[in-house]
């Protein structure tokens, strides 16, 4: 990339482009307005309209009509923003009820964005979920929302509503919570067997979420799944290393890759493969170049492009592409 990004967001285009935005670098560790676009099939990367605030800790959702909203961190700024592919700039649209950092979104069935998560900056100010209607450009919040919570994990089950789960606030979360957007309500889930942040959660072909790695005052090796159907947690068999701040991709085979991340020791450049039809995890192709706090997009061709992210303390311009 063009310069070194952590703490960035990285969103597929509907034309197979890759955006990346904001994050921190090495040199200043402050917030970075600019933005630029990967090509996988020229594999070059070219600038791209600069957001209208510096936001690292952010998120980012591809909406249905091809655009990226954007919303999060800037010095906790509740404005959002558009990203517009045809026109290669950023636009602004309706603002959050509060600012946000280490939030996360997701897209539900009903084209909405649910927002959920994430540190407000304000101990006396409720974490409150919120929905975005790109419709109208404006947001509201969700009642009743589930425990603030900064970095949880959340995920959009074959139901169509939403697993909320895991992260810390003042203590590691074991709970879960479930959205319904038909009712437009919370309600609670079984909680894991482990609390834990720094996770990832991914929903298998089977309907089930594997949640894998993550920390709970030592980083964790511990896997779990949750079955949306019976409402229960199962252990699933460990990885071969423990993991926080690491990627987990569903490939194209239903197999999840988990990759770099960092362990008690420090940054890592190993992988590993979960296969839901044998339960079991066998080693993969390592990184070259070990990492953690990076981003994975799986790219149309089946290939994962890995962006970013820190070694030692350092933040990564480097990208690397993983063909299954």
């Amino acid at each position: 990339m063009s310069l070194p990004r952590h703490l960035h967001m990285a969103v597929l285009l509907a034309s197979g482009s890759v955006l990346v935005s904001g994050g921190h670098d090495s040199a200043s560790d402050a917030s970075k307005r600019t933005a630029e676009l990967y090509d996988p099939t020229t594999n070059t990367w070219t600038q791209t309209g600069s957001m209208s605030l510096p936001r690292a800790s952010h998120t980012g959702v591809l909406l249905p009509s091809g655009k990226v909203l954007v919303m999060g961190e800037g010095s906790l700024s509740p404005t959002a923003e558009l990203y517009d592919p045809a026109e290669r700039r950023w636009v602004p649209t309706g603002a959050m009820g509060i600012g946000r950092k280490s939030t996360r979104a997701l897209v539900l069935s009903t084209g909405k964005v649910l927002v959920a998560g994430g540190d407000p900056g304000d101990p006396n100010k409720p974490g409150n979920a919120e929905l975005y209607d790109p419709a109208t450009g404006s947001w509201a919040a969700t009642d009743p929302s589930p425990t603030r919570s900064l970095n949880p994990e959340m995920v959009l089950l074959a139901s169509g509503k939403a697993l909320f789960v895991g992260g810390s606030y003042r203590d590691l979360r074991a709970q879960a919570d479930l959205y319904d957007p038909v009712s437009g309500t919370w309600s609670s889930a079984r909680p894991m067997a482990e609390a834990r942040q720094g996770h990832t959660a991914t929903l298998l072909p089977s309907g089930q979420v594997l949640v894998t790695g993550g920390y709970a005052w030592n980083t964790l090796a511990t896997a779990e799944l949750y079955d949306p159907q019976s409402d229960t947690w199962s252990s699933a068999q460990p990885m071969a290393q423990p993991r926080v701040g690491h990627t987990a991709t569903l490939l194209p085979s239903g197999q999840v890759l988990i990759a770099g991340g960092r362990d008690n020791d420090g940054d890592l450049a190993t992988a590993e493969l979960y296969d839901p039809a044998t339960g079991s995890w066998s080693q993969a192709k390592a990184l070259t170049e070990a990492r953690g706090a990076h981003v994975a997009i799986l790219l149309p061709s089946g290939e994962l492009l890995f962006v970013g992210g820190v070694r030692d303390g350092r933040a990564l311009a480097t990208v690397e592409r993983y063909s299954p």
